[in-house]
């Protein structure tokens, strides 16, 4: 299949669903094991993927894919063309392309038959960017009447966010610094304590020091002053 040319309405969508990852990075996905959901329902067929739900440039991920049919049908064809926005060039490409059912081995389903196969092997480039998109390209005929109808869908959605290694580093950098800023502050507010606490106890012992003083020179006074008074009182001798 060959690669389709990126129009001006594509790269407006494709930057929609790049927004919207950023904006709802946990929708359709369970936080217990980091997952991401996709359905796709149309008539008698459903479909699901499930895919990681955040990942880094450079690392294999697993895209599993299931379809339960609630009538009589036959898969054609199922393949999923795996995109990402380019670093460098801030294109997106395709990077992957998983066929899951082709031509020459399609699948029939009976009424609540449901199959499940999944792909393990797909690596994201080291320069993807942002997100990595998904489009399933599906081919199935209802065979549940007397006149067979085949459909065709190709639906574009979320397969995973990507982290970048170097925010992250970078985020981790100045949770540190703050860290640090907090550790210094603490510091900082123990050692005021500590000189406030320093002070409060030689102001007091200055204080106790001038409370013997004042009494030690209100006795010293009042013990002169008697003396003196006892020394004027003392009766002349007559010779």
């Amino acid at each position: 299949m060959k690669t389709l040319k990126v129009s001006t309405f594509k790269t407006v969508i494709l930057t929609g669903l790049m927004f919207l990852a950023t904006l709802m990075p946990f929708a359709g996905a369970n936080s217990s094991d980091q997952i991401r959901f996709f359905e796709y329902s149309l008539y008698n067929l459903k479909i699901y993927v499930r895919s990681p739900l955040e990942a880094y440039p450079n690392q294999s991920i697993t895209v599993n894919i299931t379809a339960t049919a609630s009538a009589k049908l036959i898969i054609n064809y199922t393949a999923i063309e795996l995109y990402t926005f380019n670093s460098s060039t801030m294109k997106d490409e395709k990077f992957a392309y998983i066929e899951y059912i082709n031509y020459s081995s399609p699948l029939s389903f009976s009424v609540g038959q449901s199959w499940s196969e999944t792909s393990y092997d797909s690596t994201i480039p080291e320069s993807a960017l942002s997100v990595v998109y998904g489009k399933l390209i599906l081919v199935w005929t209802e065979t549940g009447t007397d006149e067979s109808t085949t459909y065709t869908r190709e639906p574009t959605f979320i397969i995973t966010s990507l982290k970048n290694p170097e925010l992250e580093r970078v985020k981790m950098e100045n949770e540190e610094l703050k860290q640090n800023i907090t550790d210094i502050n603490n510091t900082l507010t123990e050692a005021l304590n500590n000189v406030t606490d320093a002070r409060n106890r030689y102001e007091g012992e200055i204080g106790n020091t001038r409370s013997v003083a004042t009494f030690l020179a209100v006795t010293t006074i009042f013990f002169v002053a008697t003396t003196v008074y006892l020394v004027m009182r003392k009766p002349k001798e007559y010779f």
